[in-house]
């Protein structure tokens, strides 16, 4: 399903944190977010997911305002890995997982066979298949993170929605977590700090500056020197990566971005709304 977020503002505890967002995540493909910390990466991303409900804008799914749907027609559509981990569940690792079959279940009726099939398929595709049995609360920070993944796939969703999921993983993992989005192709928008990861898993960047989105765009047209200049206040080069082909960020450790000469808004860099691909 395609997902189409318009003229989006949003305010959290008071402050307009998402200032007329406007997206495009295409059906079957892997959309990122990134931007500096407080950007409003977050903030959009609970909106979807209807964690937060937006002052002004709609975010649609296949054409229809999310605020339409009840929330069991919601969850069937869209999963979230959020950020907020809720992780002292006094709960198994299947049970936690099983929550994701929780919006097709009747009340009382208990799971399926087609709801225990779904939890175990989830658990082999994060390598937990041997973790149902722990204990949640006894799990590493990344075997949670996984477990959540889990949670969510077993939700069978038309849309993913992931807050920098590779948080608390370690390479291989990341790198195994980023591989099962990729071979999923499920319409996925995902908010990553790692850019060198966002240029090699998503199809397309949106570029999130003081809540508004800056430039959007195939990775290897978005992330330039100058926008890595002008957004993330730091001097790099981009180049081919050796093994893949794909944009490789070099940042230079020794010669960051002076503070004095970072924009403080996105007029004053001249990338408002600047769309290429």
């Amino acid at each position: 399903m395609r997902v189409a977020i318009e003229d989006l503002h949003v305010a959290y505890a008071g402050r307009t944190v998402v200032a007329g967002a406007q997206l495009v995540a295409a059906e079957g493909e892997i959309t990122g977010l990134v931007g500096p910390n407080g950007s409003g990466k977050s903030t959009l991303l609970r909106t979807v997911y209807r964690h937060l409900k937006p002052v002004a804008g709609r975010v649609l799914l296949a054409g229809t305002d999310i605020r339409e749907l009840t929330p069991v027609q919601s969850a069937r559509h869209i999963a979230a890995l959020p950020q907020e981990r809720g992780g002292d569940f006094e709960l198994t690792v299947r049970e936690v997982v099983a929550m994701g079959r929780n919006p097709y279940q009747r009340a009382f009726a208990g799971e399926g066979a087609a709801d225990r099939d779904a939890v175990a398929r989830a658990l082999a595709e994060v390598g937990l298949a041997g973790y149902g049995g722990r204990r949640f609360t006894a799990l590493s920070g990344g075997e949670r993170q996984r477990a959540l993944l889990a949670r969510a796939f077993a939700q069978n969703p038309d849309v993913l929605v992931l807050d920098e999921p590779t948080n608390h993983l370690d390479v291989r993992h990341q790198v195994e977590l980023l591989a099962l989005l990729r071979d999923r192709r499920r319409t996925t928008l995902v908010s990553l700090h790692d850019l060198n990861a966002a240029a090699s898993v998503c199809d397309r960047l949106h570029v999130l500056h003081a809540g508004t989105v800056v430039a959007s765009g195939p990775p290897r047209e978005v992330l330039t020197p100058e926008l890595l200049a002008e957004v993330f206040g730091v001097r790099a080069a981009v180049v081919d990566h050796p093994l893949t082909g794909d944009p490789l960020i070099a940042f230079d450790h020794r010669m960051p971005v002076g503070s004095a000469s970072l924009p403080c808004s996105a007029d004053a860099v001249g990338i408002r709304g600047r769309t290429v691909g």
